[in-house]
């Protein structure tokens, strides 16, 4: 079973392999979810790959490219993917359907594993997955060890997982809390991690809870799962953490090696946590991995780092300073050392550094001596901060810096010219009298490109070598003499039938001209790839669909039927399609549902949606049900996972029995997203909120037959598996006695957010519905010939439905509505 660790950059990953790490994972400067860990140049890139594969057991680099890319960033795309094919990184990580159809059409030697960002969430995730040719999946974080162990059965494709680190509040890939709220996407690295905030929570105007940071998840850490993380079939355990420090990586890679390697000596796991902890650490937490709706697995009262429990508060001494009396536990402590403490009233912990120690003998609570180093089990006394805060006693005590740490863990420095991947350049050195040819064959990590020549005329004749057989050598020396290139020599081989003589300096500019035209081929060749594709793209047109009519066509999603109760004939007239997601609505509520809505809309006009998450919880069995519905007669379907495509395969379900439409969470940010979903057998697509008008101005151009717009939702800005009202109390009250409906959430930035009881799932929408009434001339004017109009999650009125859609049929003008960012940049 593989580790793979983190490295935001070139010493991360330095560190990650010295500590027995089997892959690492990084990200570019561009295109990775983590755009502020420092990343990587192609030449840091070049330096770790080069370190990686000569080790003698060759270690693996998998390089992110999981953001959304937006139609005008494909050509920096798809240079950089030609870029990683010559490097030979080992597999790209990647969520963007986009970037899929172009890695698997033009650089197909790159091995594809699918991100976590795509929520692959069940077995038929992972069974589509691989037919679309990904050699890996990530698992979403939520997942039991059952469900993990089945998603591994599936052959020819491996599943990872993660093992440690720290974790999103919401299924990864699904959250627009950061774009839609604070303009800056977390599904384009730009994350202001939201759910790390306290909130002010109310329930229908009754406070709850102040400053209470209900959606910060502890730190996924399962070493004590290791053995049955075996059983279930993973090729993979990954370490999150792109933003932390060497030292973290170097740490906690060593603290899984040793344990999978069974290699601790005695009390060196102890060590080698308390360390870790000490470096970076929230509490730690199983997650869901053994029970699917743990409670207790958010830290809702203190933000960040924690560090490694050395005590707690005996008294604090007045004086000048001030001074912490405690007894210390678990490890030694020493100047320069950090210290932190939770404090009720504080978001993140109190923190300071040990300046001075003094121990005082065993019983003895007035004499003390001055030390540099305290061991555990003495009772010592630490300066205060003169701005400290009040600290009482009993109150823990927490080391979050330790020097004996700093000190545990060393890496080598490495030489980037010494240790890059090369290039391998094959020469044939041709010596005639008048002239000199060399033909170069360069093979990149993944393939051989075309041969290259270079002649060089003489201005006088070569003369015949006095020690022919030195020739061959002399030339390899200058041939292999390629400096900081990208390139190395692999083989030289010379046609010198007269025996000639070739001076040293001539050789050398030889040289210099081969590498410049091998240089210049490989440059023509990256372009190339570049300019075919973009060619191609736009060459590109989907098939045509009937004319649209004058008057756009709209679609209401609703997930009660009773929402339409109001909605006259000729409201009904004016539908094309009314779209009932299944998610809401009991299985054996669901015929009387389905009956109601077919009277009014007919079957051809009533499409079934699946949730983005499917997992069988709730007694639900997702792919039994879709067999069942499909085979009593509905073939429409609108879905949200590209497991659901598997799902319903595995129904019967063909491009010409059935029709499936995408909903906005399978991200057609660009052409070549919407090119793959359409390859997939999607016939309409729906654009994403997680976005920009200028983006979907390009996609509307292109495909305005084939996209719908949301023009009203309350949009799911979160979906959690952690329940919001467990989360609050830290405790599960059960079923039987949870009268958790929803509750308001109220940000320091004023942001008014619902979080609404799903099934024992949580679902954040924003206080206010986002709304593009008003605006819809302007978009039909880019285009756009489908609107839908979406009433999930709230309970909605009829009366209230009916209103929004008549102000949606007159595009009437709200100027205090909500457009979540999307005509920011106008």
């Amino acid at each position: 079973m593989e580790l793979l660790a983190p490295a935001g950059n070139l010493e991360c990953g330095i560190a990650a392999f010295t500590y027995g790490a089997d892959a690492v994972y990084l990200g570019m400067q561009q295109f990775s979810a983590r755009a502020d860990a420092g990343n990587f140049t192609p030449e840091d890139l070049a330096v770790l790959l080069g370190f990686a594969h000569q080790r003698p057991t060759p270690g693996k680099v998998y390089v992110t490219i999981n953001t959304l890319a937006r139609q005008n960033e494909l050509p920096a795309l798809l240079e950089m993917l030609a870029q990683l094919r010559e490097l030979g990184v080992d597999a790209l990580i990647i969520q963007d359907l986009g970037t899929y159809h172009l890695a698997q059409k033009h650089c197909p030697e790159l091995p594809l594993h699918a991100s976590t960002q795509l929520a692959v969430h069940n077995r038929a995730g992972v069974v589509q997955a691989a037919k679309m040719g990904f050699r890996r999946v990530i698992a979403a974080r939520e997942l039991t060890l059952e469900e993990l162990s089945a998603m591994a059965t599936v052959p020819d494709i491996e599943l990872e997982a993660f093992v440690h680190g720290a974790l999103c509040y919401g299924y990864s890939g699904l959250c627009l809390l950061s774009s839609c709220l604070r303009n800056s996407s977390g599904n384009r690295g730009e994350c202001s991690y939201i759910c790390r905030n306290s909130f002010r929570i109310t329930e229908k105007g009754r406070p709850l809870a102040d400053n209470c940071a209900i959606m910060s998840m502890k730190d996924l850490a399962l070493p004590d799962l290791l053995p049955q993380l075996r059983k279930t079939g993973l090729a993979s355990l990954k370490i999150e953490g792109r933003k932390k420090s060497p030292l973290y990586v170097a740490a906690v890679t060593n603290y899984y090696r040793k344990l999978l390697d069974k290699t601790f000596a005695a009390g060196e796991r102890d060590e080698c946590e308390r360390h870790l902890k000490s470096i970076f650490s929230r509490p730690w937490s199983k997650l869901f991995l053994q029970t699917p709706n743990a409670a207790g697995v958010t830290d809702c009262q203190t933000v960040g780092h924690r560090g490694t429990a050395v005590g707690t508060v005996q008294a604090v001494i007045p004086g000048l300073p001030d001074k912490l009396r405690f007894l210390l536990q678990n490890q030694t402590l020493e100047k320069h050392d950090g210290l932190q403490l939770e404090l009720p009233e504080r978001e993140k912990p109190y923190g300071f550094a040990v300046e001075e120690i003094r121990v005082f003998p065993q019983g003895n609570s007035e004499d003390s001596r001055l030390t540099f180093m305290a061991e555990p089990n003495q009772v010592i006394e630490v300066p205060l901060p003169d701005s400290h805060p009040t600290l009482t006693p009993g109150q823990a005590i927490y080391c979050s810096s330790s020097q004996a740490a700093k000190r545990a863990y060393r890496w080598p420095s490495v030489r980037p010219a010494l240790t890059r991947s090369r290039h391998q350049l094959f020469f044939l050195l041709q010596i005639r009298p008048q002239e000199l040819t060399v033909t170069s064959q360069l093979n990149t990590a993944t393939r051989e490109l075309p041969q290259c020549r270079c002649t060089l005329p003489l201005s006088e004749a070569l003369s015949v070598a006095r020690k022919p057989e030195q020739l061959a050598e002399t030339a390899r020396q200058c041939f292999a003499k390629l400096g900081d290139t990208h390139f190395m020599l692999a083989d030289l081989r010379l046609d010198n039938p007269e025996g000639l003589f070739v001076p040293t300096a001539t050789l050398n500019e030889l040289r210099r001209l081969a590498v410049a035209a091998v240089s210049e081929l490989l440059t023509q060749e990256c372009q190339n790839t570049v300019r075919e594709a973009g060619r191609q793209l736009q060459l590109w047109q989907p098939e045509t669909m009937p004319a649209s009519p004058e008057k756009p066509s709209w679609t209401v999603k609703i997930d009660q039927p009773f929402f339409l109760n109001l909605f006259t004939d000729q409201d009904w007239q004016r539908l094309q399609e009314v779209i009932l997601d299944l998610s809401r609505i009991p299985e054996e509520a669901l015929p009387e549902a389905l009956a109601a809505l077919e009277q009014k809309a007919g079957r051809n006009r009533l499409c079934l949606a699946l949730p983005a998450i499917t997992r069988p919880l709730q007694n639900r069995d997702w792919p039994a049900l879709v067999r069942k519905l499909f085979a009593a007669g509905w073939r429409r379907w609108q879905i949200s996972n590209l497991g659901s495509i598997e799902m319903l395969a595995q129904a019967g379900a063909t491009p010409g029995n059935a029709w499936i439409s995408a909903d906005w969470p399978l991200y057609v940010c660009n052409h070549a997203a919407a090119r793959a979903c359409l390859e997939l057998g999607l016939q309409r697509l729906t654009l994403s909120p997680d976005d920009t008008l200028e983006n979907w101005s390009s996609l509307l151009a292109k495909l305005p037959a084939r996209l719908q717009i949301p023009a009203y939702s309350d949009l799911p800005l979160a979906i959690s598996a952690t329940c919001a009202n467990a989360s609050r109390l830290g405790l599960c009250p059960g079923k039987k006695n949870c009268n958790f409906t929803e509750m308001t959430l109220l940000s320091r930035k004023n942001e008014r957010l619902l979080a609404i009881n799903n099934n024992c799932q949580s679902v954040y929408i924003n206080e206010q519905p986002f709304n593009l009434s008003g605006k819809l001339a302007q978009l039909q004017q880019l285009g756009a010939q489908s609107f839908r109009a979406d009433f999930i999650w709230r309970n909605y009125a009829p009366a209230q439905v009916k209103q929004i859609w008549c102000d949606l049929q007159e595009d009437r003008q709200n100027h205090t509505a909500w457009t979540a960012n999307l005509f920011t940049h106008l």
